[in-house]
């Protein structure tokens, strides 16, 4: 007996790859369950796996990262408010919305999509959250609603002093917030995962595909896909809406980004707004972005000569920002700007991760001291499996913020894939000092 079989039976369970989240993790956690149950022979844990649920939710908290914050992402928010505007589902007093959030982790995402509605004027008998996770410790710690400044980050905090009542270090949640939202257990590769339920209008299923092997994401997908109503959006991580082209779903593309649309029967009925005056939506036709399937890829000549000349300049600087795109289009920027590092991102989303490099080295040529890029390059380097080069941008980022979460915690994970475990230890204890 192996721990392989171990990491087999984690996969058919749950999805979980081990060669993502790391063997050692696997290992430190089954030998953490082990001393805790008092078991010294791995045949033994392995049977107890086998029978136990109880034991396999205790091993898969030791698993979980719940790595999230409130509007973590704030393009598909912004996206979702255009879509039922467009859509008028605001207008329809006998329609409630149907929103699912899977997996909810700490119910960060669900709260900002009820936070979204209600900012909207959408009154909480219009919709409907359900939120599911197979974390029960993050079910807990959501419906308690009560968080600490790591669930705040970024600009955008407006909605803190409007939903949030501090007190000393921890923020509470309002009850009008909390009663929006409906949570509940759940594993995405059960077979009767929410077969009961009716049908969503929406379903935010956001960055743990990536976790997944190539046969628990088409499950996952395939069952998603079922669970949404007809013309309904599915949301994705960045880095994963590659699976849902792959699987046959149709496409909206929206600023940074794109949705999972199912059988879109009329192109004109979804119309997608623009975020921002300057969002390259606007410069291109309703038919080309909606309602048929797309590549994931840059830019082409074709929708480039579609644009006006008004909008080019706006298109080279969001989409392709430094350097030389794939279509050899020279771009100069005197300094960079927040945007280039979202485009930049996009790009290793989309997979044209050795453009990305390149263009994220030039954008910190420009700014060397940017926490953002390095991370960003950190992550792009980890995503082809270059750890060591990897690790010395995480390093970078955590010298000029100490106490940057995402560069201390991508730190820890590869300190634990390489065994350094003792580094490891002390990373996370850093990580868990700013929790408080």
């Amino acid at each position: 007996m192996s721990l392989p079989e171990v990491d087999n039976l984690l996969r058919q369970k749950t999805g979980i790859d081990a060669k993502i989240i790391g063997y050692r993790k696997i290992a430190k956690a089954v030998e953490t369950r082990m001393l805790t149950c008092g078991i010294i022979n791995l045949d033994s844990y392995l049977q107890i796996l086998r029978v136990s649920s109880e034991e396999l939710d205790k091993l898969i908290e030791l698993l979980i990262i719940p790595e999230t914050w409130f509007f973590r992402d704030r393009a598909p928010f912004e996206f979702l408010a255009h879509y039922i505007h467009s859509q008028n589902f605001h207008k329809l007093g006998s329609h409630q919305l149907r929103l699912l959030s899977v997996p909810c982790s700490t119910g960060e995402e669900p709260y900002s999509l009820s936070m979204k509605f209600l900012d909207m004027g959408i009154l909480p008998a219009q919709f409907q959250i359900d939120a599911v996770d197979i974390s029960k410790q993050s079910l807990e710690k959501a419906k308690k609603g009560i968080y600490t400044r790591n669930s705040f980050r970024g600009d955008y905090l407006k909605f803190q002093s409007r939903y949030f009542i501090q007190k000393g270090t921890e923020y509470h949640l309002s009850e009008q917030i909390k009663n929006t939202v409906n949570f509940s257990y759940g594993n995405l590769l059960d077979p009767n995962f929410l077969s009961e339920k009716k049908p969503y209008d929406i379903i935010f299923c956001r960055n743990v595909l990536i976790y997944f092997d190539d046969i628990s994401k088409n499950l996952t997908i395939k069952k998603l896909y079922s669970l949404l109503k007809a013309e309904g959006i599915l949301s994705v991580g960045a880095a994963e809406t590659r699976l849902l082209a792959n699987c046959g779903i149709d496409l909206i593309r929206y600023k940074f980004g794109f949705v999972g649309c199912k059988k879109i029967g009329n192109m004109e009925k979804i119309k997608i707004l623009p975020t921002e005056k300057n969002d390259i939506i606007s410069s291109l036709k309703s038919s080309q972005l909606v309602g048929q399937r797309r590549n994931i890829t840059a830019p082409d000549k074709q929708q480039l000569n579609q644009l006006s000349s008004s909008h080019e300049q706006v298109l080279t600087k969001s989409i392709l920002p430094i350097g030389k795109s794939a279509n050899n289009l020279e771009i100069k920027l005197t300094e960079p700007e927040k945007n280039d590092l979202e485009a930049i991102r996009n790009l290793a989303d989309q997979g044209n991760l050795a453009e990305a490099i390149s263009l994220c080295n030039q954008y910190l040529q420009y700014d060397s001291a940017s926490v953002e890029a390095h991370v960003l390059l950190g992550q792009i380097y980890q995503a082809q499996g270059w750890e060591i080069k990897a690790e010395n941008y995480f390093q970078k980022a955590v010298y000029l913020d100490p106490k940057n979460y995402q560069a201390l915690l991508h730190l820890a994970l590869l300190k634990e894939q390489s065994g350094e475990l003792a580094k490891a230890d002390i990373l996370r204890q850093r990580i868990r000092r700013l929790e408080k």
